[in-house]
């Protein structure tokens, strides 16, 4: 009985844990990070901005915000990557003079 409460208890924290990570780091520091790098790349187009009636009704159109999440995790990863040091040194050369 009380083996049921802590496991279940330790769920509820680790679920807790789980969601405010992803809501904090995820949602809101890589979004802040990946839309800036998304508005240069697509030269202003995307993300366009949709009224949230539309977006009920035009679901292709309908942004989600995940495209400029991913950008900004991939930048935060490579910049993790390269502060630690653990970026490969050795990257192949493709064309170019030399050997």
């Amino acid at each position: 009985m009380i083996e049921e409460m802590v496991s279940e208890t330790g769920k509820g924290v680790f679920r807790g844990i789980g969601y405010l990570l992803s809501e904090l780091l995820f949602w809101r520091l890589c979004y802040v990070i990946g839309w800036p790098v998304c508005k240069l790349v697509t030269f202003g187009r995307y993300p366009r901005r949709l009224h949230r009636e539309r977006a009920i009704f035009r679901q292709h159109n309908a942004h989600t915000g995940f495209t400029c999440a991913a950008v900004g995790l991939l930048i935060v990863v490579a910049l993790l990557l390269g502060l630690s040091g653990n970026l490969p040194h050795d990257l192949p050369h493709f064309g170019g003079a030399g050997g």
